[in-house]
């Protein structure tokens, strides 16, 4: 499916720009695309090429200019004829189920440790989905016929997520007795192949309310962000609180999570970016933390990702002041 027929589908509600495009794709739990500007702006061009939309150009005093997308009478014959089209087969990808087929190398504990991780992601995507209500952010207005349409189209996805917790269920009761040759090589050899685990303990947070903005706050000193787990517990923070603001204390990050080479710091930034979480780091003395580290987030800062401020107030404003304008 062509990212075109998403935005003509979108623009049949009311005109928009390209960010109002940008933010409804990349908030929608089934627009599968990534919303970035460059593949929103190549289909607009696109489509205003071939008469599908049409825009225009409006200027404010002391705010950039916008360009405003209007479906036309032939982008919404367009729409309408791809809407009754056969739709295309589903596609599976799921990069777990690739490791899963070639897991014959793992002994009864990695194996374990691979359904774990995969079923608190499928956790964490669920109870997200369960707390989001995207569905009626752009069109608040919709008739009770389209209202129900979309509420079953969260529905799926939500069922989605149950089925495949169901699924691993299932999994597990399926093999929990069968042998596992690799169990036999490690006794014969005494080999533990199995990292060594950190304590991952969940991080300690608070939920502070300021200014209309509500953010989670880690700042106990003895829980630190130190594992992928810490990662998935503020992630899980997050959507147990519906909010997508957090602030960490220095005190809270752990000397692995500060050194780059580590990859704790890109997979935190990485699973943030996915999200579309904002987060802020304070911290007395920037000179405390490494060259590397400071240029491991620089591109997070562009894109407002990740940001370091010397006390707590400065955090709050920026967190409030990117929630204004995301919108979140």
């Amino acid at each position: 499916m062509s990212i075109n027929y998403a935005i003509l589908g979108i623009l049949s509600y009311k005109p928009m720009t390209g960010y109002d495009l940008k933010k409804i794709i990349q908030d929608s739990p089934f627009m599968h695309w990534s919303g970035n500007n460059n593949q929103i702006y190549k289909a607009l061009t696109e489509l205003h090429e071939d008469g599908l939309v049409t825009n225009t150009v409006k200027h404010h005093e002391g705010s950039p200019t916008k360009k405003i997308y209007t479906i036309t009478s032939e982008g919404l014959g367009t729409l309408k004829e791809w809407v009754l089209a056969p739709s295309e087969p589903s596609e599976i990808k799921k990069p777990f189920l690739i490791q899963l087929a070639w897991s014959k190398q793992l002994n009864s504990s990695e194996l374990n440790m691979l359904l774990d991780e995969y079923e608190n992601e499928v956790k964490l995507q669920l109870l997200i989905e369960q707390r989001n209500n995207q569905d009626s952010k752009f069109i608040p207005d919709r008739t009770p016929l389209e209202s129900t349409i979309w509420s079953f189209i969260n529905d799926n996805i939500r069922r989605t997520y149950e089925n495949e917790l169901k699924w691993l269920e299932d999994l597990r009761s399926a093999i929990i007795d069968l042998p596992n040759e690799n169990d036999k090589t490690e006794m014969d050899y005494s080999k533990v192949t199995i990292p060594e685990e950190k304590n991952s303990s969940s991080m300690k947070y608070v939920v502070n309310n300021r200014n209309e903005l509500s953010y989670v706050y880690f700042n106990d000193s003895e829980t630190k962000l130190e594992t992928e787990r810490n990662i998935l517990d503020i992630i899980t923070a997050l959507a147990e609180n519906n909010t997508r603001f957090v602030l960490l204390d220095f005190e809270t990050l752990s000397k692995d999570f500060l050194d780059p080479r580590k990859g704790l710091i890109s997979s935190m930034l990485q699973k943030f970016t996915m999200y579309q979480i904002k987060s802020a780091i304070v911290i007395e003395d920037r000179n405390y933390v490494s060259r590397k580290f400071r240029d491991s987030i620089v591109e997070s800062e562009i894109h407002d990702v990740l940001r370091l401020f010397t006390n707590i107030t400065d955090a709050e404003e920026w967190l409030l002041k990117t929630k204004k304008k995301e919108g979140l």
